[in-house]
């Protein structure tokens, strides 16, 4: 299940109690917009929700800015540090931490382009989680994973599917527009997973 929630703004990514080495939880500050339309601004109201968590992407508009227990940050691009999303020295007990997007490269490219920097940084949490599962012994690989939690699984082939429908030219509403999203999950899962 995926939930998108939004005006809210996070203030401590925190270390699982049980494994300080890996992400339990994010507390964020519930904010409001203020400001005339067009010229508004998210402002914090001081209410405050911690949202459990394993795994956190951080993405923040135009230009990134330095985030609480993230050392490897690069005020001068508005960049976290990192190889191929994996960030260097995440201190506070949250290594592994991982990052995507204008984060990770600096505001760039469109839309699109953020296909292949977050193939990227998931290439870099499969190769982490393979790694320790050869440290813990661990029997399940993550797809063996996925499978026993009954989730459906897009794989490259299958968003390659997807990509070739949304960008067919008959699909678009003008010329200009480099696609039109299939709105339905379902839809997608099936072109995914069609055999030809």
């Amino acid at each position: 299940e995926v939930s998108l929630r939004f005006l809210l703004n996070p203030i401590s990514f925190n270390a699982d109690e049980k494994d300080p080495s890996s992400l339990g939880s994010v507390t964020v500050e519930r904010t409001m917009l203020q400001g005339e339309p067009g010229q508004q601004r998210a402002v914090g109201t001081g209410q405050i929700e911690t949202i459990k968590a394993s795994l956190a992407l951080v993405s923040i508009g135009y230009k990134g800015v330095a985030l609480p227990g993230v050392a490897a940050f690069d005020d001068r691009r508005g960049v976290v540090l990192n190889e191929h999303g994996k960030v260097y020295d995440a201190s506070d007990g949250l290594s592994p931490l991982y990052v995507a997007g204008w984060l990770k490269r600096g505001p760039s490219g469109i839309i699109g382009t953020n296909i292949a920097d977050a193939k990227d940084t998931v290439s870099s949490i499969v190769r982490d989680l393979k790694d320790r599962q050869k440290v813990t012994k661990s029997s399940q690989d993550l797809h063996s994973l996925l499978l026993a939690r009954n989730i459906q699984v897009v794989d490259w082939k299958g968003f390659c599917k997807i990509d070739e429908v949304e960008t067919d030219p008959r699909r678009k509403r003008s010329e200009t527009q480099p696609r039109e999203k299939i709105p339905s999950t379902l839809e997608m899962l099936a072109i995914a997973n069609e055999t030809i």
